[in-house]
């Protein structure tokens, strides 16, 4: 006769959650923020002057920083994947852990006319790469520290990732549609370098 275990783990159930909700909350994906260092100031994409110059005020986004950081309506979580490296002896093959490599990342804002979300974008993109003269920038320049954090829905920390060396290598937008009249939409791709996960205390 079988011998049926009908000891219940209550570790497993709802109702463990129910009896501790003090110590759970369901992640949300909407309540986050994405900034990105040293944005202040930068000076627009379509600016024909010399840059080492004195660039006149009109020509740069003082808050940059801020108006970005209001309009990012998605973000990627930040992953990284090891390649494999095999090890053959015989008719055994061993694999162990190679080069981590980032994974590029999307951001999706808002193109809001007054807060220059667009041309945030491409004044950050034209530091790696000048349509004007035709120069690439220096990786001084381009490279920014993000930071990515995630929020309870209300506005407690949960956990926060850094990424390190990041640069728009590619934007793209809805096209205009007089047929289909909506807000539009820019996205952004960011290479990262690495990022670092920091939770919460």
């Amino acid at each position: 006769m079988a011998n049926y275990d009908t000891t219940y783990d209550e570790s497993l159930s709802g109702a463990h959650i129910s009896s501790a909700l003090q110590n759970y909350e369901a992640a949300r994906t909407g309540f986050f923020t994405f900034t990105v260092d040293k944005l202040d100031g930068i000076v627009r994409a379509e600016y024909t002057g010399d840059r080492s110059g004195d660039i006149p005020a009109s020509d740069t986004i003082p808050k940059a920083q801020t108006y970005l950081k209001l309009n990012v309506l998605k973000a990627d979580v930040p992953h990284f994947s090891i390649t494999p490296l095999e090890y053959k002896r015989g008719n055994d093959v061993i694999k162990f852990a190679g080069v981590p490599t980032f994974e590029s990342g999307t951001i999706v804002v808002d193109d809001i006319v007054g807060l220059d979300t667009k041309a945030i974008l491409m004044a950050w993109q034209a530091l790696a790469y000048d349509v004007h003269t035709r120069r690439g920038g220096r990786m001084k320049d381009y490279k920014k520290t993000a930071t990515l954090t995630e929020y309870t829905q209300d506005f407690q920390m949960v956990r926060k990732w850094q990424l390190y060396g990041c640069w728009i290598s590619a934007l793209s937008e809805d096209s205009f549609d007089r047929e289909n009249d909506g807000k539009r939409q820019i996205s952004a791709t960011i290479q990262y370098d690495r990022a670092e996960l920091e939770r919460a205390d």
